[in-house]
């Protein structure tokens, strides 16, 4: 991700490094803005000069604190579209917001962005993660008089 992607909230990837070979607009949600640096054109870089490489190093890290192994990093990504009707994300949606064309004639003639409704699902989507990350502890017992 380069800065010169960036515009606001929204996130452009070119078409020339998307699968699709489209750009594909992500509107990024509050906890992802949280994230980005706030110096030079690399968002993700551990040198400022260089993107990150070696993500099996990270990976290794992050099977280590997690204590889960087994997956690959591409794995995350259908996690997110499992997670995304849990969300109260549509379908419809839920294709758009991963960049996957739509077939045939909806795909021929709709052109629109969806940038208001991916939004939307982006936020959905990091807060049901919040809440899986943080559960809170928000049951209290109901007493119940004897009869």
């Amino acid at each position: 991700m380069k800065r010169t992607e960036l515009t606001g909230a929204d996130w452009i990837i070119p078409a020339e490094r998307y699968k699709s070979k489209i750009d594909h607009l992500i509107p990024l949600s509050a906890a992802a803005q949280s994230l980005i640096r706030k110096d030079g054109d690399l968002i993700f870089t551990l040198t400022g000069n260089f993107p990150i490489t070696g993500f099996s190093l990270f990976k290794d890290g992050l099977d280590k604190a997690s204590g889960v192994t087994g997956y690959r990093l591409h794995d995350l990504r259908r996690t997110a579209r499992s997670l995304m009707p849990r969300a109260g994300i549509s379908e419809d949606i839920a294709e758009r917001c991963l960049g996957h064309v739509m077939a045939g004639v909806r795909g021929t003639y709709n052109r629109h962005q969806y940038q208001i409704e991916k939004s939307q699902a982006f936020e959905a989507l990091a807060s049901l993660i919040d809440r899986i990350v943080h559960p809170q502890d928000n049951v209290v017992p109901i007493k119940v008089a004897n009869a």
